[in-house]
């Protein structure tokens, strides 16, 4: 077992109950009660769930590749890694744009990102 690619898919499916879960009652729902028109609404809430689909199979490949330590599988492991970490600084860079340094209060979603990616990157290395 690789531990470090192994906890990096559990924080990944954690991090997508989470999404999907908590993201529906917190975002999604009152998103779509807005008054924005339905094309932007539709096109945002089908991004919404890529991302939970993403979560989804990052984490199921994480904990899988980690579970039974396939180094052959190094450079997927790197690729979602380094996904994660850009994942972590898009948050942090818009959130920044809008929110200056409380960004990293009012948007922790760049915590879990972050440490999905450096999990995933420490195992694969």
């Amino acid at each position: 077992m690789n531990v470090w690619i192994f906890t990096a898919g559990i924080v990944c499916l954690f991090t997508a109950l989470v999404h999907i879960f908590a993201g529906q009652v917190d975002t999604v729902r009152p998103f779509l009660k807005s008054e924005l028109p339905d094309v932007p609404k539709i096109t945002l809430l089908g991004c919404w769930h890529m991302v939970s689909s993403i979560l989804v199979l990052a984490g199921a490949v994480l904990t899988y590749i980690g579970w039974f330590d396939l180094t052959l599988y190094k450079n997927l492991v790197i690729g979602i890694s380094v996904s994660f970490i850009v994942f972590s600084l898009v948050f942090i860079v818009v959130g920044g744009c809008f929110f200056k340094l409380q960004t990293f209060s009012k948007l922790p979603q760049w915590i879990l990102l972050l440490l999905i990616g450096a999990l995933g990157f420490a195992g694969a290395i």
